[in-house]
């Protein structure tokens, strides 16, 4: 009887680590595919410029997009989308990737 608690309980404890690794894989993806079309189809890069997109988790930010562009390999840009779909350039500060417009009025 201990046997099978054990057993069911190792299997338990295999579903609930593979569970949550397999959502942070899809979280990541999803993350990675949104910055991605963010660039292109917003920001006006194209396919080409862009080297890497890489999500990981982290502190703060908890879930910030690593992105290396070719013409600047040697530096890492951090993006993060807050918790939304507004993504922001969180580290290096200069030069800055994102190609806001400022509206004067």
């Amino acid at each position: 009887m201990r046997k099978k608690i054990l057993i069911f309980g190792l299997i338990f404890v295999f579903l609930v680590i593979g569970g949550i690794f397999a959502s942070l894989q899809i979280k990541y993806k999803s993350l990675e595919k949104s910055l991605k079309n963010y660039l292109i189809s917003e920001q006006g890069y194209s396919e080409s410029d862009i080297l890497s997109v890489k999500a990981k988790l982290s502190k703060m930010p908890q879930f910030p997009v690593y992105v290396r562009f070719a013409d600047d390999p040697d530096t890492v840009y951090i993006f993060t989308d807050r918790g939304a779909s507004d993504w922001t350039q969180v580290d290096p500060s200069t030069p800055q990737r994102l190609r806001k417009e400022v509206n004067m009025k």
